[in-house]
């Protein structure tokens, strides 16, 4: 029997878009709960909002390095060479970062808990067919580099990298995804305090 990880591995994209208008609607309706003192709740925001930048600067760097002309080579320079899965390290701060900039720290504490219940099946999948695809080369790149927290003792770069300009240039939007989300709700708790759009909770 299919577990939900693995549904969601299979279907990824299609369940965080439909993720994304789940939240969408969610803020459209809700204010968040005032669980803190106002200056507690400007710190968390601001703390989210560091951390929204950080994963959109994080996964444009990535694709600096996945971005590349050479087709069947091993990503493993620049933030590979510290964390075998960067791109998803960056998802998972992005995904913490808005929960905490829209002041709702039990979201955040919600959206982690659902990439560290989804995501591993997703990896695993993904390691396999890498180690299919490269072979002992690949697994001896497993056994030097962490799989999720970053070693930055392991930090290599080359002096040059070649990347394809439409590759990262989507790779730029995407990644912006994660500041237009927070700049929506900032827009959308505007119209709530100014009584624009109703609050159903």
């Amino acid at each position: 029997m299919r577990t939900l990880a693995e549904h969601f591995a299979d279907h990824r994209i299609g369940w965080s878009r439909a993720g994304l208008v789940a939240l969408l609607l969610f803020i459209l309706a809700g204010t968040p709960p005032k669980l803190f003192t106002a200056l507690v709740s400007e710190l968390i925001e601001l703390l989210g909002y560091a951390l929204l930048v950080a994963a959109a600067l994080w996964r444009i760097w990535c694709l600096v390095f996945i971005g590349g002309t050479k087709n069947g080579e091993l990503a493993a320079s620049g933030p590979y060479s510290v964390v075998r899965n960067p791109l998803y390290v960056g998802s998972f701060l992005g995904a913490v970062g808005f929960g905490l900039a829209v002041e709702q720290p039990l979201l955040a504490i919600l959206l982690a808990l659902l990439f560290c219940a989804l995501y591993p099946v997703v990896v695993a999948r993904e390691e396999a067919r890498l180690e299919r695809e490269f072979g002992e080369h690949y697994r001896a790149y497993c056994a030097a580099v962490p799989r999720w927290i970053p070693d930055w003792a392991l930090y290599r770069e080359p002096a040059n990298v070649t990347a394809s300009p439409q590759h990262i240039r989507r790779g730029i939007l995407d990644a912006m995804w994660f500041l237009w989300a927070y700049a929506i709700w900032e827009f959308i708790e505007q119209l709530h305090e100014l009584q624009l759009l109703p609050t159903l909770f």
